[in-house]
């Protein structure tokens, strides 16, 4: 295992290791290749715009890379053309770093997977500005050929690494899931507690990024690779089942034999926890995994009039079902072993892969000042022309595109971004100043270009990771870039501290301009989910009667899943906002309490109807249609409460006989309790929407004069 420990480097490694190799193939070429006088000056140019360029290298398939990298590199060289030829009028200047600013962050209307592009402009923007006057043909020419030299390696290095890249999409899949089991233990053993909530809600929002990176990697090649796919939709379905896991827990009673089954359920948990970290650790060493056999589970022998007994036999049919995906899984991993053919094919496994185009209808629809995207594009413009003219006003005018790039890289959409990003940037520039204090100590100019390079490809590796890594790294490939491009300006060290500083204060005053308060955006994002609920409600109660109800289905509980993500994301984003203008939490957290509770009923019905469907007659399937009904009518807030639910949190009314002789009276029961559970969401949700809908109690703007 020791020996292939580099089988286990996250994706994000080998990423930034493909791009600092590939940023010092530029260098080294363009410097060997480009005439003696201008040697230095192309090479640095060059280098410059392919930095720019690999901002969009991202794991991912070759087509996509390609087109992502090329785009990029695109609007990297139209940005230093129009510098190079606006760089003596600072009025106009100023003019094009606002609508930069405001052209790169509407680009945010195609979502995150824009994002490594929308800044590729802004940050060649700041490069130029960096580099003394050149004539406009040498600019272009030296950038041109960076931008090619570094396309043409980023299709060759995503081609080699495209398998590698899959895997670990995958293990990272399988991680994600073993995080939120434990998690899910957790919070079942801590009985509710508050942090465990919060600990299973990050690890949820969290396996939902991981999940969808996963679908990307693999479902487009399940042709090729139906045992990836296999697995992937296995792990899936145990996402799924692990849902119904906190169902029912409140009839196991807090008496010693209660809490034993309880301790049970955690056991078991924890238990598939680390075997689908042993799973992912075979796939990522390319082995078969260990044999693995699932003990059962000893459950407190109870005495036989208690009604626990036949929820011992509920509980005991759910871990079985979290059993055999899991040995399924590991079988899908074994290629000795046969595999059964795919619940979906290729195709409608291509519904759930991320859309490649960029529809002008997204750009359309932020075209309105309501718009997040459009405030914030407007924001930045206002923050980024701002911060070039102050920067031209200081005493240490050398160096006005580094108070820009702080700037555009601390204002983020949000406050709470902004936040996070102020406080991680200014760190790790100190950070990085202090170790090019000592860099500049070593006169060596080869040993300053390497680097350069290595701090080029850990700054791109850790941006989504760990951005306080990425901010030391981007201080030192800075301050080095800067330096190598005109060395009589010295490396300027408190300068670019200053400035970052200064930069920091200014990014977070500006989001006070034009804020766009997640109290705007949570009532599109409430009703959203309630869609969502809805329409799920619909597939998993109904789709098992038509034939094309798999992929329906199945869609409709993505959806549905990504947008309670979408939810609590917001809510903890607006943590960090104004108290006057946050949300209602408690109503939007009891939304998203018994949105999750249903989506486990659901899920548990959907199973049942899928496994068992024949035990169910006609005149029982009959009643689907319109219980799913009365679920989407009390999500709309139109079904009250039923008032006899509680007696269903009894455990003495259980009915008489257990699930495998006869299903339908526990199906009925499940049904009164989802109802139960979509009407406490649904009130929870129109008394959400009241309440954002009364103006806040000031007006939205904070001024500046708050922040003191």
């Amino acid at each position: 295992m020791a020996a292939g420990r580099w089988r286990h480097w996250p994706a994000h490694w080998w990423n930034g290791f493909s791009v600092a190799l590939g940023v010092m193939l530029v260098q080294v070429i363009v410097s060997h290749a480009a005439p003696a006088a201008l040697s230095h000056v192309a090479s640095q140019l060059a280098m410059a715009c392919a930095i720019c360029a690999s901002l969009a290298d991202l794991p991912g398939s070759v087509r996509r890379n390609r087109n992502r990298v090329l785009t990029a590199g695109a609007m990297t060289l139209l940005a230093v053309g129009l510098v190079a030829v606006l760089h003596p009028y600072r009025a106009a200047m100023g003019a094009f770093v606002a609508a930069l600013a405001f052209g790169s962050a509407m680009l945010l209307s195609w979502g995150p997977r824009a994002g490594p592009v929308s800044f590729a402009p802004i940050l060649a923007m700041v490069f130029a500005l960096a580099w003394p006057p050149q004539p406009l043909p040498i600019v272009l020419a030296s950038g041109a050929a960076g931008i090619a030299i570094y396309l043409a390696w980023s299709v060759l290095s995503s081609a080699v690494l495209q398998r590698r890249f899959h895997r670990l999409a995958l293990g990272d899949a399988l991680h994600g899931l073993s995080r939120l089991l434990g998690a899910r233990a957790e919070l079942l053993g801590s009985g509710g507690a508050a942090h465990a909530m919060r600990d299973w809600l990050g690890n949820e929002a969290q396996l939902a990024e991981l999940l969808q990176t996963a679908r990307d990697q693999v479902f487009p090649r399940a042709k090729t690779d139906p045992r990836s796919a296999a697995v992937l939709l296995h792990v899936v379905e145990l996402r799924d089942l692990m849902l119904a896991s906190r169902l029912d827990l409140e009839l196991l009673g807090e008496d010693p034999l209660g809490q034993e089954m309880r301790a049970q359920l955690v056991g078991r948990l924890k238990a598939l926890s680390v075997l689908l970290d042993e799973y992912r650790d075979a796939l990522l060493d390319e082995r078969a995994p260990a044999t693995v056999t699932v003990k059962p589970t000893r459950w407190p022998d109870l005495p036989p009039q208690d009604p626990r007994v036949r929820l011992q036999l509920v509980l005991q049919d759910r871990l079985s079902h979290l059993d055999g995906e899991v040995l399924a899984m590991g079988r899908a991993l074994d290629i000795a072993q046969p595999l059964p053919p795919l619940p979906l094919d290729a195709g409608p496994l291509r519904h759930f892969v991320t859309p490649v185009g960029w529809p002008m209808g997204l750009l359309k629809a932020q075209w309105h000042l309501d718009s997040p995207v459009m405030r914030h594009a407007l924001r930045s413009a206002l923050a980024l022309s701002a911060a070039y003219f102050i920067a031209l006003a200081l005493p240490w005018a050398s160096h006005p595109h580094w108070l820009v790039l702080s700037v555009a890289v601390v204002l983020r959409g949000s406050l709470d971004q902004t936040l996070e990003r102020r406080n991680m940037r200014v760190l790790g520039t100190a950070i990085g100043c202090g170790l090019m204090l000592g860099l500049a100590q070593i006169q060596n100019i080869t040993l300053w270009i390497v680097v350069l390079q290595v701090a080029v490809g850990i700054a791109h590796a850790f941006v989504t990771r760990r951005y306080l890594i990425t901010a030391i790294a981007a201080t030192v490939m800075a301050l080095l870039q800067s330096h190598l491009a005109d060395p009589s300006h010295g490396m300027a060290i408190s300068e670019r501290l200053a400035d970052t500083v200064l930069g920091a204060i200014l990014a977070w005053a500006f989001s006070y301009v034009l804020p766009s308060w997640e109290r705007r955006n949570l009532p599109r994002a409430l009703r959203r989910s309630v869609d969502a609920l809805q329409k799920y409600a619909t597939q998993a109660m109904t789709a098992a009667m038509t034939p094309a109800g798999a992929l329906a289905q199945r869609m409709a509980r993505r959806q549905a899943y990504d947008a309670l993500a979408a939810l609590s994301a917001a809510l903890q984003r607006s943590a960090a906002e104004p108290r006057r203008v946050r949300p209602p939490l408690q109503e939007l957290n009891t939304v998203l309490d018994h949105g999750y509770r249903l989506m486990a009923h659901l899920s548990m019905m959907r199973q049942s109807l899928m496994r068992r469907a024949k035990d169910l007659d006609g005149a029982f399937m009959a009643e689907m249609p319109e219980a799913a009904g009365r679920l989407q009518r009390a999500l709309a807030g139109d079904e009250p409460v039923p008032h006899a639910v509680q007696a269903l949190q009894d455990w003495s009314l259980l009915p008489d006989v257990g699930p495998l002789e006869d299903l339908r009276p526990w199906m009925r029961r499940r049904m009164q309790v989802s109802l139960d559970d979509a009407a406490r969401a649904g009130q929870a949700a129109q008394a959400a929407f009241e309440a954002m809908a009364a103006p806040p109690p000031e007006a939205d703007e904070v001024p500046v004069s708050r922040l003191q």
